[in-house]
């Protein structure tokens, strides 16, 4: 499978704590979202193994960077914008995490977000996606599942998702 770049759109909506290398990245905030971030990718691991059919993480995560709205990353010689709605991203070829600030753990759906980001994390080596995008479907469910859990809604537009999670023709790249 080609490596993608998949995306938390909505606003509101290695099974192990990240390595040291992930660490490092998030030490680029204050002392107690670091702290955070932290717990809650350990927390929010084990969470998606007990809510979902997906299992342990086969690779760690290495890196949760913080980046501002407007920013452009890098990303296997391009560049991506992250504006719009885009809260979170996931780049599966560095197991990397991008939050786009504000975020704070704080906000239950910035939280919602890493687990959003996370559960793309775990489902990259999970079973075979016949197009990166149909990721999409379960990561929102385990996402609203969350917020349920926390009697919150992300308010998701589920037709949009279930269009942005199909894998038509045209989404078939030959290798």
């Amino acid at each position: 499978m080609k490596s993608v770049i998949t995306t938390t759109l909505a606003l509101a909506c290695a099974f192990a704590p990240p390595s040291a290398s992930a660490q490092a990245v998030i030490g680029n905030v204050d002392g107690f979202e670091k702290s955070e971030a932290i717990r809650l990718v350990a927390d929010f691991q084990n969470w998606i193994v007990e809510n979902s059919e997906y299992g342990e993480s086969k690779r760690p995560l290495e890196r949760i960077v913080f980046s501002a709205h407007g920013e452009t990353v890098g990303y296997h010689g391009r560049t991506v914008k992250l504006e719009g709605q885009i809260r979170g991203l996931y780049d599966e070829a560095t197991a990397t995490i991008y939050l786009v600030k504000p975020w704070t753990s704080m906000n239950p759906y910035d939280r919602s977000v890493l687990l959003h980001e996370l559960v793309h994390h775990i489902q990259h080596d999970a079973k075979h996606w016949y197009c990166p995008q149909a990721q999409e479907w379960d990561a929102y469910k385990l996402q609203e599942k969350w917020l349920a859990a926390h009697n919150l809604s992300g308010n998701f537009h589920w037709a949009s998702i279930l269009l942005e999670s199909s894998c038509a023709v045209r989404d078939h790249h030959p290798d």
